[in-house]
């Protein structure tokens, strides 16, 4: 279905919405299907800078599924390093942290790792280097590198240390992630913008049983029955998403032949 039929479609269950508001009631049923289903699948591209550890992650994502770097999938740190390198920038000392740790010569070993943190910033270390109150919650993907006592500070050493090379586009993240977002722009004829484009064609429809559900869930036109309806009717779409998630990159059996 396209934009326009979908918005159609849902103004016969609530005239009263605005463009505006039918617009956020069909993103918020696409985000729900995308956490629930898990099918909205996307790939990232970040650049590397030696002696830093942590590179913040598009707020779309939602769950990390692997990392690769320059080309070669990279293993999950089982666990943290003894010794962090947070890299938070003090105001009060320039910007630059008071003790940060040197960057890391060259890694023959070649031995790197993936970690995730979505530890909160402190917002008001961050008031002179442009950080906003948005970048506050942001899921940050660290990259160590396994060297024998790498870091030695205040008596401990550790066997990891942050990434020793800069490079364009090294980094490779694969991640489950939210859907676009409908713009001013859109062309409501079609059926590929915003959430649209993340939602398989065969299951638009779904998408309109969460937008219509959402709609019988407001005070102006609240109907129990109704909103019981189209949710369940979501829900069972949202089962049948999870399975075509599972099983379209799947191979089947091999079932055994004898000649």
């Amino acid at each position: 279905m396209t934009k326009l039929q979908i918005k159609e479609l849902l103004k016969q269950h609530h005239p009263h919405l605005s463009s505006k508001l039918s617009d956020m009631y069909i993103e918020l049923s696409a985000n729900t299907i995308a956490q629930d289903s898990g099918i909205i699948n996307r790939t990232f591209l970040l650049n590397s800078t030696a002696g830093k550890r942590w590179y913040p992650l598009d707020p779309i994502i939602t769950k990390v599924e692997k990392v690769y770097f320059r080309d070669v999938r990279i293993p999950r740190l089982i666990g943290e390093p003894l010794i962090d390198d947070d890299e938070i920038y003090t105001p009060s000392v320039g910007g630059q942290s008071p003790n940060p740790l040197s960057t890391p010569s060259a890694n023959l070993n070649n031995k790197r790792f993936w970690m995730l943190s979505d530890y909160d910033f402190d917002i008001t270390d961050y008031a002179e280097d442009s950080i906003t109150s948005s970048d506050g919650r942001q899921l940050r993907l660290g990259i160590v590198e396994g060297v024998t006592n790498a870091v030695t500070r205040d008596g401990k050493s550790t066997n990891y240390q942050s990434c020793s090379i800069t490079e364009v586009h090294s980094i490779r993240v694969y991640a489950q992630a939210t859907t676009n977002k409908f713009a001013s722009t859109d062309d409501a004829t079609k059926q590929t913008v915003g959430p649209l484009r993340d939602i398989p064609l065969q299951f638009h429809d779904v998408l309109l049983s969460g937008a219509i559900a959402r709609g019988y869930k407001d005070p102006t036109n609240f109907k129990s029955d109704m909103y019981q309806f189209f949710n369940n009717e979501f829900e069972m779409g949202v089962k049948r998403m999870k399975k075509f998630a599972r099983t379209k990159t799947g191979t089947g059996f091999i079932r055994p032949q004898d000649f």
